[in-house]
């Protein structure tokens, strides 16, 4: 167990302290400290770290976010949940690149991307460098307000990834819409800060895509997918695959699990050696069986929301 309270960057020698120490469990220790009426912390930072138990914890003044790992025997499965609440104002979850000046060029490990840009959590992409390498038809792609592509499938293409997009505003407004449905230009004036183009969308307006459900739901993989509750309340979601711990599942498992969380929009990312999930710098799923783990697939970007001086500090958890 790995627990922080920091108040300030005054006490960043004291975190590197406790969060390095060797300590026996504390049944308090993984409480949030009190929060103010908004649900943060009034200043300051709060990590907590637990890969034995699967519970990890971070809070500050803008940021809040719990994730739990569940194990479900038979059929057997593996995932990760994480609940993340920005505060009004705050940086919303978007698009973070291993090199902004060659975003689709420059690739590195998921964990190393986030330790990189101080990121607190984040999920894998849509693989969009692949298609790029590949000058395969990429779907619409836009990153930090840049068009990379604008040539898509048209919808019902009988093709995956479908392409379909997802679409990040800087307000924290998440919207899904079908591959052809916008152009590029469109996105823009809707004030997109990114486009990723993988799919098939999930949920839109409180309602299931049974169709695509039903069509590419059923073989298993890893999976990671988002959702969205109401601005400002997210979800991420990655199930490990191909394991003796799990045997992954899938693309209607995690959406009638975002579903389940209230989640009004949600988006299938990636899934395979892509699938990932990251917390304060440390990859926490498993992508292999043993007991040293591997590191998902090298990426470009990462969709990934916090920032903090403390990132990469604790542990690895293997």
């Amino acid at each position: 167990m790995k627990r922080l309270t920091a108040w300030g960057l005054a006490l960043l020698t004291a975190f590197f302290v406790v969060f390095g120490a060797a300590a026996e469990k504390d049944p308090e220790a993984s409480e949030f400290p009190p929060l103010n009426e908004d649900g943060f912390l009034d200043e300051g930072e709060f990590v907590y770290s637990d890969n034995e138990e699967g519970l990890w914890r971070y809070a500050s003044s803008t940021l809040w976010v719990e994730i739990h790992r569940i194990i479900q025997p038979k059929p057997a499965r593996t995932w990760y949940e994480a609940e993340i609440r920005c505060a009004a104002g705050s940086e919303m979850p978007h698009m973070i690149p291993n090199d902004p000046e060659k975003w689709l060029k420059s690739t590195a490990y998921p964990h190393k991307i986030a330790r990189k840009n101080q990121t607190v959590v984040a999920i894998s992409n849509d693989y969009a460098q692949l298609r790029y390498r590949q000058k395969a038809r990429m779907g619409i792609i836009i990153r930090d307000g840049k068009i990379y592509s604008e040539k898509t499938r048209k919808k019902g293409a009988n093709q995956f990834p479908t392409l379909d997009t997802l679409v990040l505003l800087p307000d924290g407004d998440m919207q899904v819409f079908d591959s052809d449905e916008k152009t590029a230009q469109e996105y823009l004036e809707m004030g997109a800060r990114d486009v990723l183009a993988f799919g098939p969308w999930l949920i839109r307006d409180g309602k299931m895509n049974e169709y695509a459900l039903n069509k590419y739901g059923k073989s298993s993989a890893e999976r990671v997918a988002v959702g969205m509750v109401e601005k400002g309340h997210y979800w991420f979601m990655m199930l490990e695959g191909r394991i003796k711990r799990s045997k992954g599942a899938g693309i209607s498992f995690l959406a009638e699990k975002l579903r389940d969380k209230g989640c009004r929009t949600a988006f299938n990312l990636d899934g395979g050696q892509t699938a990932c999930i990251v917390f304060m710098g440390h990859q926490l799923c498993k992508m292999v069986d043993g007991k040293r783990n591997k590191g998902s697939r090298v990426t470009a970007d990462l969709l990934g929301v916090g920032t903090s001086e403390l990132v990469a500090a604790m542990d690895d958890p293997w």
